[in-house]
């Protein structure tokens, strides 16, 4: 956001006012006259000689800083200005700390949040112009970068800028910085009424995170975001999304089912849970995976083992097939509720695209599983029977993966599904027309 500017000129025009008819320190008079004719290192000079001769004199430490804040400002290279500013800022805090003290207290010391303000105005409108004026940018190397560098001598000349910190997190993250934009972020929150945010701010803060891969920090971000903003949807589907990713998959379930209860014929929530729980079941489909090849592993290894070796291997896999049938077992639990929050979706919103494909990549992997159990027995007959299965479950896929495209069409991901399934149930015709549609040739 641009704020109004003022004339740079602004700056020599408040310190002649203030000064008027002069002062009764000479030396400041001198390091006045000196700004306004844009002399800024001898009006440092005089302005320090003048602390040095009359240390309780808050004019010195006044126009050091004013001088400081022209000199900052001159400097062509914003990142070079930045240590000069903090010596304003030091003298300006020092002009006031004695200012306490004296009998009687210049009218300067009440103008010094004037200049400051000045001074910020033109480094934030800066920042902003370079981020934002594409024809500007051209002019200038790393306009991103030096943009950053703009605001972030903002903060420093008014560190309770909510609206520099706002805007330093944006830019950060415009320049792929996103340890500095999550930085100024948190500075935002932590600075911000309660009232006044939103539920952008933990949003764009916990996405700065996930850019980080700092999957904690997000869960953090987001859960302060749940504790403020209770009934946000997106808040809490990323909340739901983040337990995930750091292993509490129940943490995951029980966020969203709060949303199931507080507002059951809520269609989003009950398509936001359903995934939620698949999501947790294919978790654990990929550990009863593993097994499954560690066992296949094992299998082979035994073949050329000792007897008392072979005792051991045995007892390897019998521990693992025990795992997996209680791993299966919670599998078609998570499948089965998976399945009915889906379907209640389509009960309130019968053209919902995402809850069929989802209840299609639910169906195309319960074929995936029935067929890896085809290809492990050596039963003929069950072989048969878990083909026939499968194939019923893969035309359940392709049905609802139908329903997504129809309802759909553009989106090349449905059509990618669709090839997979009538590729694998032989519908050659169809696989053709879906490949074209998915873009894949």
């Amino acid at each position: 956001m641009l704020i109004k500017k003022l004339p740079h000129v602004l700056l020599t025009l408040l310190i002649g006012i203030l000064v008027g008819c002069g002062s009764t320190n000479p030396l400041a008079d001198e390091a006045q006259s000196n700004i306004e004719s844009q002399n800024f290192e001898e009006a440092l000079a005089a302005a320090e000689k003048s602390i040095e001769q009359n240390p309780q004199d808050p004019i010195g430490y006044y126009y050091k800083g004013v001088a400081l804040g022209e000199m900052a400002g001159a400097e062509e290279d914003p990142q070079a200005r930045a240590e000069t500013y903090k010596e304003m800022n030091a003298a300006f805090a020092e002009a006031k700390e004695v200012a306490e003290t004296a009998e009687e207290v210049p009218g300067e010391i009440e103008r010094i949040d004037d200049v400051k303000n000045v001074l910020w105005q033109t480094e934030h409108n800066r920042a902003v112009e370079l981020a934002t004026d594409d024809s500007l940018k051209q002019t200038v190397d790393n306009p991103l970068e030096q943009s950053m560098y703009h605001l972030k001598n903002a903060t420093s000349i008014q560190p309770d800028s909510l609206l520099s910190w706002d805007v330093l997190s944006q830019v950060a993250a415009m320049n792929q910085s996103f340890e500095e934009a999550a930085n100024a972020k948190e500075k935002f929150i932590s600075m911000a009424q309660d009232t006044s945010l939103e539920a952008n701010d933990y949003l764009q803060l916990a996405s700065y995170h996930f850019q980080l891969d700092n999957q904690q920090e997000v869960v953090n971000s987001l859960e302060k975001a749940h504790d403020q903003f209770p009934d946000n949807q997106e808040i809490v589907s990323n909340l739901a999304d983040a337990y995930q990713r750091v292993g509490e998959p129940e943490k995951a379930i029980a966020t969203v089912e709060k949303l199931v209860e507080q507002e059951p014929e809520n269609p989003q929530y009950h398509l936001v849970l359903g995934t939620q729980i698949y999501q947790q079941a294919l978790t654990l489909t990929d550990s009863l995976s593993a097994n499954s090849n560690e066992i296949i592993n094992l299998r082979q290894e035994i073949n050329n083992s000792s007897d008392s070796e072979k005792q051991n291997i045995q007892q390897q896999i019998e521990n693992l097939q025990q795992e997996n049938r209680q791993l299966q077992s919670r599998i078609d639990e998570l499948t089965d509720r998976a399945e009915e929050e889906l379907n209640t979706v389509l009960e309130y919103r019968p053209n919902d695209d995402a809850a069929y494909n989802t209840l299609g990549i639910i169906y195309q992997n319960k074929a995936k599983a029935l067929f890896d159990q085809r290809n492990q027995t050596t039963d003929n007959q069950k072989a048969a029977e878990l083909d026939k299965q499968g194939q019923k479950f893969l035309k359940e896929a392709m049905h609802n993966y139908e329903r997504a495209a129809e309802i759909d069409p553009n989106n090349q991901g449905y059509w990618k599904s669709l090839f997979s399934i009538y590729t694998a149930l032989g519908m050659d015709e169809k696989a053709q027309e879906a490949m074209k549609k998915a873009g894949m040739q």
